[in-house]
């Protein structure tokens, strides 16, 4: 009879366990999405390869602005670094440090591409092996073009790529390492970046950098400022 009780305990513990385990599978599985991959791997999702182990830590040419962060590397000397936003705050905050410290280390500008040639060569490569990746959205887009004595590329921000209700934010960059004509290896970056593209959500967005707006001026009264003229003036 102890036995019996004792075993009745047993089965119930093991069955709350269960329950308890598949509640939380089933609550992180409609957090993460149906097929997507954890936070720590979504930068692979931008990364070819990265599915072959084609991913490393991120290189040390840019700041550490997300946990979420690998890197891919491809011939030429050709890599991708993507860092991952799973909050829209975070995402904003880490753009502002990115941009701030691209301006003090190298070279910016804003560039229009158009990968539409290079995506078409993607789908037909991935019709003939029966395989098919969304890319909605615009194939023309702004992109932040960086040029420094490490690497020169290409910055692009990707704003919910998967679904309008999830918050997912990418930073990738598309670069080479060392001092190279960025307008040259442009044609080759831009076959890569097709590589990497994905859109699933037709209301996603792509873009390059945004320079966070900060107040200048007096930091306690911004409302209030003083024209050098204005002084000359008064006490003259």
């Amino acid at each position: 009879m102890f036995y019996k009780k004792v075993n009745k305990k047993i089965a119930f513990l093991i069955f709350f366990i269960v329950i308890f385990i598949g509640v939380w599978l089933v609550l992180d599985f409609i957090r993460i999405g149906p097929g997507l991959p954890s936070p720590k791997a979504m930068p692979g999702w931008y990364i070819p390869g990265a599915w072959r182990g084609n991913v490393q830590s991120c290189i040390s040419s840019f700041p550490e602005i997300s946990p979420y962060c690998n890197a891919g590397n491809y011939s030429g000397g050709k890599f991708i670094n993507v860092w991952y936003f799973e909050d829209e705050s975070e995402f904003l905050k880490a753009e502002d440090v990115l941009y701030l410290y691209l301006e003090e280390n190298g070279n910016l500008s804003q560039q229009d591409i158009n990968i539409s040639t290079e995506l078409q060569e993607v789908a037909e490569r991935l019709e003939a092996e029966n395989s098919w990746k969304p890319i909605f959205g615009s194939h023309s887009f702004n992109t932040t073009r960086y040029e420094s004595p490490e690497t020169s590329g290409y910055f692009l921000v990707y704003k919910r790529p998967f679904l309008k209700e999830r918050e997912d934010y990418f930073i990738a960059y598309y670069g080479i390492r060392g001092m190279t004509n960025l307008t040259e290896e442009t044609p080759a970056l831009k076959k890569l970046i097709a590589k990497s593209y994905y859109m699933s959500n037709e209301e996603g967005k792509v873009d390059g950098l945004n320079k966070g707006k900060k107040e200048k001026g007096n930091s306690l009264f911004p409302w209030f400022s003083i024209k050098p003229q204005f002084l000359k003036k008064t006490f003259d």
